[in-house]
């Protein structure tokens, strides 16, 4: 009864450290469930902060598309007056080489409108000449009608001044072509200049967009990783409170029984009968290695030497003495036959015969 007490009271103290060691792991899952919460809701808010850098992200970049849009709209704007004034500017230069190409046609009228001048003078003396003849009655071939209309000197003076009139229209002309050329020339340059200023700032901006779009890529990139992170955290916190329920819910049931005076659960009982099955075998060993220590001792000779052979009584106790003391055998000890070996399985065993008398 007692022994069953004691093992009551060793099977008690076992349980009872169980139970304060799952409640200490019991502990260290709150905390660590608490550690995770803790956790989520830091990453939760730094979630809301990229998502927030991304939202001023995404505005900016709406921002500088916008800004891309519209000067993409003056570039090409510009492109369209540009190509305009390269129309322009190459049709002037067409007119003005058409001009240039006048020029020596016009000097070649001056030319011939010289010619002409002179041959009128020589005309109007041969006239004068003519006339003189004419009005001499001496002479009798003095005239001679000529066939066809002769234009009147009124005439020919009006012509004159149609073509020098129509020659200071073409100089004036070629005079205006020269001023347009030289303006149409400057605003070139200068429409030149503006597109090519628009190019590097173009250049820069596209720079600026490559490099913001970078950002957000990474951003991008760095917030899928925290969200697959907090994916992550939040699976384990609620394997962890999953757990700790379950734990929370076998340490009831366990109180249940041993209230009720039941083992805590099938599985503790099976372990407590594993520890009690270990302890058995440790003492059957502890024993076992008791009696081979306690054989070796009896085995020791008081030379040191070690053997195996089975001890010999060298004493005996007389039967008549008052006191059971023994007493040695001397020289004359008795005999022992030894064991039969193996080989006595071929000893036929002999058949005692019959005595005859």
């Amino acid at each position: 009864m007692r022994q069953k007490r004691e093992e009551q009271k060793l099977n008690l103290g076992r349980l009872t450290h169980m139970i304060n060691y799952h409640e200490q792991n019991l502990l260290q899952m709150r905390k660590s469930h608490d550690n995770a919460v803790q956790s989520r809701n830091d990453r939760g808010v730094q979630l809301l902060e990229r998502e927030e850098e991304m939202c001023i992200f995404y505005e900016k970049v709406n921002v500088q598309e916008g800004q891309i849009r519209d000067g993409n709209i003056e570039m090409q704007a510009l492109e369209e007056e540009t190509r305009c004034l390269q129309m322009i500017t190459k049709e002037e230069g067409r007119q003005t080489a058409l001009r240039r190409k006048l020029v020596p046609c016009q000097k070649r009228l001056e030319g011939e409108r010289t010619m002409l001048q002179m041959q009128l003078s020589e005309c109007k003396e041969r006239m004068l000449e003519l006339e003189k003849a004419l009005e001499d009655p001496g002479q009798e071939n003095r005239a001679r009608e000529l066939e066809g209309n002769d234009p009147s000197p009124v005439e020919l003076i009006q012509k004159i001044e149609q073509l020098e009139v129509g020659l200071a229209e073409r100089e004036e002309l070629l005079l205006e072509k020269d001023l347009v050329f030289e303006q149409v020339t400057r605003l070139s340059q200068r429409i030149r200049a503006k597109a090519e200023n628009g190019k590097q700032d173009t250049l820069q901006l596209a720079k600026k967009v490559n490099e913001l779009q970078g950002r957000i890529k990474e951003s991008t990139r760095t917030m899928m990783a925290l969200v697959s992170e907090l994916s992550m955290r939040q699976a384990s916190a609620m394997t962890l409170q999953q757990e700790l329920k379950e734990r929370e819910l076998f340490l009831d049931t366990c109180h249940r029984r041993l209230d009720q005076g039941l083992p805590p659960s099938e599985d503790l009982e099976l372990e407590w009968q594993h520890i009690l099955r270990d302890e058995q075998r440790r003492q059957a060993n502890q024993q076992e290695k008791d009696r081979l220590v306690e054989r070796d001792e009896r085995s020791q000779l008081p030379s040191g030497v070690y053997t195996t052979a089975e001890a010999r009584p060298n004493a005996y106790i007389p039967l008549g003495d008052t006191l059971p003391l023994p007493k040695p055998y001397g020289a004359l000890a008795p005999f022992k036959p030894s064991e039969p070996g193996t080989n006595i399985r071929h000893i036929r065993k002999p058949e005692p015969k019959p005595i005859e008398i």
